[in-house]
């Protein structure tokens, strides 16, 4: 079997600059208000100076008043400004977060069972929550902060240059090396952050896992080493964390040691010029305000790194499920859509799951309104056989047909819309029982419904039932019974009204006298429709046109129930296997 395709990636952000190609106008407007909230309080320092030169000049009363309030009102509006800036940039963050929310959601129901073979579904729950955060706070807070340094940083640098040219140049030495530590620890982050990442879905995944089988850990008395490994494993994802912290711990003291020498600096010699008499004080003032604007940025140029590396980590995670394609999906070109008479015919079928070959040279035809019945031992190919008419795999060309048309060559739809399967697990949704039944069959009227619940031996249990069919069942049909659950699934499966009807073990879990209820109820569903049903229970499949035996993924025997037990073989050693069980039980 091939596993779904890695094809070539796109570029990394191509995930991400689609939403916000969409969400431009947001985007636009949130970086006009991020320059106008920027500017109004970049100009507060030359103010100031204005305002130191009036005091030395002894300017009048009035008119310092008169650029005090005007200070007032530029404070007051790049505050307005800068609430404009959230409520457009964040805004947007959030709206791409939910629409890629959408979009890996999307994906993953159309890739192919193999995928989640091999996929942890803890793994895809972090993917959905932690890192799509860490992308979110990435194209929202990143994508502000950066602006707003990148503006910071050119203004205030235009305003120092203009002030005095000499102690910009004294002050811009020992800030070069600013970006060479944002570069040099941005790598450091990414490394982290991406192990950060991956171990959470570990620790999400162990969760999962103990709360779907918390029952067999009380039944085995393992809740004291389930916690002790859980706790092992919150020590070492605390670990990567804390190691992450130290090195914000040491990247933070480091820029502003670097901020301080800086002050240091411009104190120096900015001092001796305003004793020279070349600088006046309120140059020197407003230049070291906006020295202190230039350096915040360049120390929270490390912040604005950290999130885009944690970002760009989560985004590579994200973006290895969105490159995964389906292997199966609608071949190119025109597809067969008809309905389905219900046809089967396999040829020569070989089918390999994970380099193991399940099934070995099948032949077999089923006419349209037939039933068969499967027989043999767990792992000789049962269901895997039957999961193939509705491709769940992948299937060569020239190997199965239905209504003589190649798999292949049918609408996924179509195919899958009109056969229907009732499983020995099955999954049933944390909804009511009547959308359960319905699930699939979204027309059935209420009718229906309790007509296939009545075919099922359903009918009887939901009445007991405080809600009837409105009764809300627990996660995966936790609150019903084995037995009650199967009869669920057989009652979907049959609401459906399909052209085939694949019956997988489904009454595995329930009693003799139901199940031969459910067999009495079924034959008038049966027939004039195609149907296959597999069970290790004789008395399911005795009254089948054709029964096959499988054996290591080969048909070895195969007939009507009378010529399978005349013969001797396979079949009627398990007949009379369970016909002694079943005169045991009796005694």
């Amino acid at each position: 079997m091939n596993a779904d395709k890695q094809p070539h990636p796109p570029g990394p952000f191509d995930t991400i600059t689609k939403y916000l190609r969409r969400y431009r106008g947001y985007l636009i407007a949130g970086g006009v208000c991020i320059v106008c909230s920027n500017l109004l309080i970049l100009v507060l320092p030359y103010i100031t100076k204005i305002i130191f030169d009036l005091l030395e000049n002894k300017g009048t009363d009035s008119e310092r008043l008169h650029w005090v309030l005007a200070m007032v009102g530029l404070a007051i509006l790049s505050g307005l400004f800068r609430f404009l800036t959230r409520r457009t940039v964040i805004w947007m963050s959030r709206r791409v977060e939910c629409d890629l929310r959408g979009e890996i959601f999307r994906h993953l129901l159309t890739l192919s069972p193999s995928f989640y073979d091999r996929t942890r579904t803890g793994d895809l729950m972090a993917k959905l929550t932690n890192d799509l955060e860490a992308i979110r706070m990435m194209v929202g807070p990143g994508i502000m902060h950066l602006s707003s340094t990148l503006v910071t940083f050119v203004v205030a640098l235009a305003f120092m240059l203009y002030l005095s040219p000499r102690l910009t140049l004294y002050a811009l030495g020992p800030m070069l090396l600013f970006p060479l530590i944002a570069n040099r620890v941005g790598n450091m982050v990414h490394r982290r952050a991406m192990k950060i990442q991956e171990h959470f879905s570990v620790l999400t995944a162990a969760v999962q896992e103990n709360i779907a089988g918390v029952r067999v850990i009380k039944s085995f008395r393992q809740e004291d080493n389930e916690v002790e490994h859980f706790r092992s494993l919150s020590q070492k994802y605390l670990g990567l964390n804390m190691d992450l912290a130290r090195l914000y711990a040491m990247m933070v003291p480091l820029l502003m040691t670097l901020a301080s020498l800086l002050t240091l600096i411009a104190l120096y010699f900015g001092g001796l010029e305003v004793m020279s008499g070349a600088v006046p004080l309120g140059t020197l003032v407003a230049f070291f305000a906006y020295l202190s604007m230039l350096i915040w940025p360049a120390v929270a140029l490390g912040w604005v790194v950290s999130l885009y590396q944690r970002g760009k980590a989560s985004l590579e995670r994200v973006n290895r499920i969105l490159e995964t394609e389906p292997v199966i999906r609608d071949e190119p070109g025109e597809l067969h859509v008809g309905e389905m008479r219900g046809q089967i015919e396999f040829s020569n079928l070989r089918f390999s799951y994970n380099g193991t070959e399940v099934l070995r040279g099948i032949n077999l035809t089923i006419e349209p309104g037939r039933t068969i019945g499967l027989v043999g031992r767990t792992g000789s190919g049962k269901t895997t056989l039957v999961s193939l008419l509705a491709r769940m795999y992948p299937v060569p060309r020239g190997q199965l047909f239905i209504d003589g048309v190649d798999i292949n060559d049918w609408e996924l739809s179509a195919l899958r819309g009109q056969i229907s399967f009732a499983t020995q697990e099955p999954f049933l949704f944390s909804a009511s029982i009547g959308d359960n039944i319905r699930f699939g069959a979204d027309s059935a009227t209420d009718e229906a419904i309790e007509t296939a619940a009545t075919t099922a031996a359903l009918t009887r249990d939901v009445r007991t039932f405080p809600d009837g069919f409105g009764t809300m069942v627990g996660e995966r049909g936790i609150t019903l019974s084995g037995g009650q659950k199967q009869r669920t699934a057989i009652a979907r499966a049959i609401v459906a009204a399909p052209a085939v009807l694949v019956l997988d073990d489904a009454t595995s879990s329930v009693d003799t006298e139901t199940e031969a209820e459910i067999n009495r109820n079924l034959a008038s569903v049966l027939e004039g429709r195609t149907s296959i049903i597999i069970s290790h229970r004789i008395s399911s499949v005795k009254q089948a046109d054709r029964i096959l035996y499988l054996e290591d993924g080969r048909i070895i025997e195969q007939g009507s129930h009378d010529e399978l037990v005349q013969q001797g073989g396979h079949y009627a050693d398990l007949y009379r296997s369970q016909l002694l069980a079943e005169q045991l039980d009796k005694l």
